[in-house]
């Protein structure tokens, strides 16, 4: 089943992402850590980050080369047990680059989320590329 759980637990994991594609479109670097827990981690084809001050280099060394970014996420499953979640979103971004360049990726992120005091957060993201479009 892909969707289990409280409907009230559901959306508030539902807005956790929405607030990520915010941040992650706005280039708010503060709103985007408040996804995660204190040790979370972020797990790509290209880099590996934990912990919100490894997170936030993370974010300052990509956002470093990029002028603008479009993200996109829609949610295919949502599995809670208690305290904890399995999630998983497909995801779409545009960024681009500071030399004017466009990169996408299509990917797919698998979820562990926690509630910590009261709230969902991400403690580990992993993605993983679909589909790459290199900048020409």
């Amino acid at each position: 089943m892909p969707f289990t759980g409280p409907m009230e637990d559901r959306l508030a994991i539902r807005d956790l992402y929405g607030t990520y594609t915010d941040a992650s479109s706005s280039g708010d670097r503060e709103s985007w850590l408040a996804c995660f827990t204190e040790d979370g981690e972020w797990n790509t084809h290209l880099f590996k980050a934990s912990g919100r001050e490894g997170l936030r280099r993370q974010w300052d060394a990509l956002w470093a080369n990029f002028k603008a970014v479009s993200f996109m996420a829609d949610i295919g499953m949502i599995e809670i047990t208690g305290d904890s979640a399995k999630a998983r979103a497909y995801t779409r971004e545009v960024v681009l680059l500071a030399d004017g360049k466009i990169y996408r990726l299509d990917g797919r992120y698998d979820d562990e989320l926690v509630r910590v005091n009261g709230k969902w957060l991400f403690a580990r993201r992993n993605h993983q590329p679909l589909v790459e479009e290199l900048p020409k």
